[in-house]
């Protein structure tokens, strides 16, 4: 990575941290970056001690940093726009933030949930707790990112790291912050974890919010465990109910893409209605065609389209 290009990371970090009142330790903390690492990085020093002699500090912790403050470290192609389903699951995420709510948002894939959750935790990077959970997660796994966030340390039983998490967050409350605990991708959340979910609600109710974001395959998840008579989880249901909300999934946002990247091609457009149903799959056929546009210098066409993702022309 080229010196000024690390400069421009560090200056736009520094102004990050500043405008979100982050000390050093909690940029480590929400990193992960070594501290002593982002110490030298944040005076512009690139290299380290090691032995007798200075070695560079590894790019990937400046890009570790660009990322979690999103500071474009190379030419972006695609910007996010305000879709309906941004505007909307935005607006819900800063609701429940605001009033210690807790938020099941159900949306299909492919309509930009996680990257509007990574927003979300970009304006408050301090108060915003995200776990994206995958199906490898357990239990243990979540409650240790959690307390890394939190800043506090897992104990060795799932109810003491609870008790912890519940108590750090009341005191957090009573010093003034308002925390939400976002759980991306929630539809891969397990029993245990639905469990540990309960005990969380019971215990922060009025302290902190707790947002889920999901596909509805959490729904049906929920619904099969509640006719199973699964322990707890009835109770846990009655609690999410009033909170859940079905995100609108209709794709009239396309226009906005449209006319940003592709103005007045009405071809391309038309074919791209009838291959893309989401965003997701709007970028992953739309974006490559434009940096391979930018990279030949020449317009975005139908024929470009076509070519680079061997569509025929019937």
């Amino acid at each position: 990575m080229q010196q000024e290009l690390k400069k421009q990371i560090i200056d736009g970090a520094l102004r990050y941290m500043e405008q979100n009142n982050l000390s050093q330790s909690d940029v480590a903390r929400l990193t992960g970056i070594n501290s002593s690492y982002l110490s030298l990085m944040l005076r512009y020093q690139f290299t380290t001690r090691a032995g007798s002699k200075d070695v560079d500090i590894a790019d990937r912790y400046l890009y570790m940093l660009s990322e979690w403050a999103m500071l474009p470290y190379r030419k972006q192609y695609w910007e996010p726009l305000p879709t309906r389903q941004f505007t909307e699951v935005l607006a819900q995420l800063e609701h429940a933030r605001k009033h210690c709510h807790t938020v099941t948002l159900i949306c299909d894939s492919g309509f930009g949930k996680s990257y509007i959750v990574d927003r979300f935790q970009h304006r408050y990077p301090r108060q915003c707790i995200k776990v994206t959970i995958n199906s490898t997660y357990r239990l243990k796994d979540i409650l240790s990112i959690i307390c890394e966030k939190l800043g506090i340390e897992q104990a060795w039983s799932t109810s003491i790291t609870l008790a912890g998490i519940i108590d750090k967050l009341k005191d957090l409350k009573r010093q003034g912050e308002k925390i939400i605990i976002v759980i991306d991708e929630a539809e891969n959340m397990q029993l245990p974890v639905f469990k540990m979910l309960k005990g969380l609600y019971d215990g922060v109710l009025g302290y902190a919010a707790i947002a889920l974001v999901a596909t509805d395959q959490l729904i049906h998840s929920l619904e099969r465990l509640r006719k199973r008579d699964a322990v707890g989880i009835p109770q846990l249901c009655r609690r999410l109910k009033a909170g859940t909300k079905l995100i609108n999934n209709h794709t009239a946002g396309f226009k906005l893409f449209f006319d940003k990247y592709i103005p007045g091609d009405k071809g391309l457009q038309k074919l791209l209605l009838t291959l893309c149903s989401n965003y997701g799959e709007l970028h992953d056929y739309l974006e490559p065609v434009l940096r391979e546009a930018d990279a030949q210098a020449v317009p975005v066409t139908e024929d470009l389209f076509r070519i680079y993702h061997n569509l025929p022309n019937y």
